[in-house]
């Protein structure tokens, strides 16, 4: 490790621990500094044009804001959202929209969520510090700093008539961040703006694999670094093969200027293109800690629709733990990990104000809400944000439940998205995005009596299945190659992070079984065995349960 290196690890190092050390007190009054944070909300955006509407400087308690702003969703926000993308200021928020990220709405419909300095900058601190501090605390090893390889894009997808620039949220926050990335990770910030997502996870191993001492790995999702392996398991030797010889290879299209400075950064190392051969030959099981020995934790999400990958992920990495840092949501940071192998989180007090719906009534229209501190351990709620970027008492839509508390401040466990079904890479796709695609593609051709869907981790990229039981008299007119590559369109058209996932092949195409007459009425009889009621029994829209799975293989019809 070079002196700059060192001096970054120093530097890093107290920026953390003083950042926890804030985070941590915050954290002892964390139902005082939520309201307070509240105020400073209201007070700095009363003169803009929907503060003016609710009268915020009229404002000074949340007993009134409750009473006088309407819990709100993503509808409300619309023609104001449409007004700053054209280049209105001051109409959610004082402070100017630099940046719009992108975010997939209950239907598929692409959402526009205002980023400002401010908010920004609370996601940037909990990112590069105050969860490091956090990290440090709950893992002694995770104090030795040194380079990691961080699974990430800085694509924009293009702007609004206004000028303002939209994309993943997550990749707003990694161009703010350019100037620092080469201290902290491994790959060039060239690999981050590649848009094919097997190239870049290529390039993003064969960097990461000539740091020999590489201490961590990051992605937002687990599904993210699974697929990584998976592109480690099939290119291995080739990827020694680059480092031995010094270059790129070839057979990976890219960019011929993109190419040559990449080749530039790379530099011949014969003597790590055969210790990676000679690991490869051993099998991937545990294959991480062997190629880089000093790999001390790997970040990313593994809670709810994401547990699905925890086994792969454990296949790869091992012993090594799995620390899952961040909860948050395009609209807002929600809370951090305070320890490791526990996908849990403590509710951030600055990041945003924060209320809670109880689960049993968030289907009111207008129900009632408690603050962060009134809260119940063992029960579930959903979150409603007020947001430093200007969203007002806005349903998010996630459902949580209380795990514990940290000091004052309580930890949360994700359990689901409201109306979330499917989720692969993140493209989230609702059950009633599926219900439109279906019906789309069923139009009057054919008529299902039921069905239900799987997630498919049988290869490096995943897909859902669809298991379809058709109507006895449309049988026959049901060809389902050309119903599959329908409804794969229809899938693309109703949640477009969906088609994105599958154009850059981080998802498959979906597959689709028809099941003989009756298969679900076997479901039904099987839940009931367990305990299910007879008269509310329902169908699960998406099955995990692999004893039911049996079921649907079991009665697939041959010509399927």
């Amino acid at each position: 490790m070079g002196i700059m290196q060192r001096a970054v690890n120093w530097t890093y190092a107290l920026a953390a621990d003083a950042s926890y050390k804030k985070f941590r007190n915050d954290t002892l009054r964390a139902g005082e500094v939520n309201r307070k944070t509240l105020r400073e909300i209201l007070k700095g955006n009363s003169e803009t044009v929907y503060g003016q509407m609710y009268r915020f400087s009229e404002i000074h308690d949340t007993v009134k804001f409750k009473r006088e702003v309407p819990l709100t969703a993503y509808a409300d926000y619309e023609p104001y959202i449409d007004g700053i993308a054209a280049g209105k200021e001051k109409v959610l928020t004082a402070d100017p929209v630099l940046y719009f990220g992108l975010s997939s709405g209950t239907t598929g419909k692409q959402k526009k969520i205002p980023v400002t300095a401010h908010s920004r900058k609370s996601v940037n601190m909990a990112m590069m510090f105050i969860q490091h501090g956090l990290l440090r605390q709950a893992l002694k090893a995770a104090r030795n700093g040194g380079k990691g390889l961080l699974l990430m894009n800085m694509l924009q997808s293009g702007s609004t008539p206004g000028g303002i620039p939209t994309g993943a949220a997550t990749s707003g926050g990694a161009q703010s961040m350019r100037k620092v990335l080469p201290y902290f990770w491994t790959s060039p910030p060239e690999v981050l703006a590649i848009p094919e997502q097997d190239t870049a996870n290529y390039l993003h191993l064969l960097f990461a694999l000539t740091e020999q001492n590489l201490t961590y790995m990051m992605s937002p999702f687990s599904s993210g670094i699974v697929q990584l392996f998976g592109v480690l398991s099939q290119k291995g030797s080739q990827l020694a093969e680059d480092i031995t010889q010094g270059h790129i290879s070839r057979e990976l299209y890219l960019d011929p200027e993109i190419k040559v400075f990449l080749d530039q950064k790379l530099k011949a190392n014969p003597q790590r293109g055969s210790e990676i051969q000679k690991e490869l030959e051993r099998g991937m099981e545990g294959i991480a800690s062997r190629l880089w020995p000093e790999l001390s934790y790997v970040s990313c999400v593994c809670g709810g629709s994401f547990s699905i990958y925890e086994d792969k992920l454990k296949y790869f990495i091992g012993n090594t733990p799995i620390y899952s840092a961040i909860y948050g949501a395009t609209e807002a940071l929600i809370g951090l990990a305070p320890e490791v192998n526990q996908p849990t989180y403590v509710i951030a007090p600055r990041a945003a104000y924060f209320e809670f719906i109880p689960l049993e009534d968030n289907d009111l229209e207008e129900p009632s809400t408690f603050d962060l501190d009134q809260l119940q351990v063992g029960q579930a709620y959903e979150i409603v944000v007020t947001t430093w970027a200007g969203l007002y008492r806005y349903r998010l839509e996630d459902i949580i439940k209380v795990a514990g508390i940290y000091n004052t401040s309580p930890i949360v466990e994700f359990i689901c998205r409201k109306g979330q079904l499917l989720n692969l890479t993140g493209e989230k796709t609702s059950e009633a995005a599926v219900q439109q695609a279906l019906s789309m593609a069923l139009k009057t051709n054919t008529a299902i009596e039921d069905y239900t869907t799987t997630l498919d981790l049988g290869t490096t990229t995943g897909h859902y299945n669809f298991y379809l039981e058709i109507s006895p008299d449309r049988r026959g007119s049901t060809e389902i190659s050309t119903f599959r590559n329908t409804l794969e369109s229809c899938l693309k058209q109703a949640n477009p992070r969906y088609g994105a996932g599958v154009e850059g092949n981080r998802i498959s195409p979906c597959e689709v079984k028809l099941v003989q007459h009756g298969t679900f009425q076997k479901v039904r009889q099987k839940l009931i065995k367990r305990g299910a009621s007879v008269t509310q029994v329902k169908i699960p829209r998406l099955i995990r349960d692999q004893s039911l799975i049996s079921i649907l293989e079991a009665n697939i019809e041959k010509h399927s």
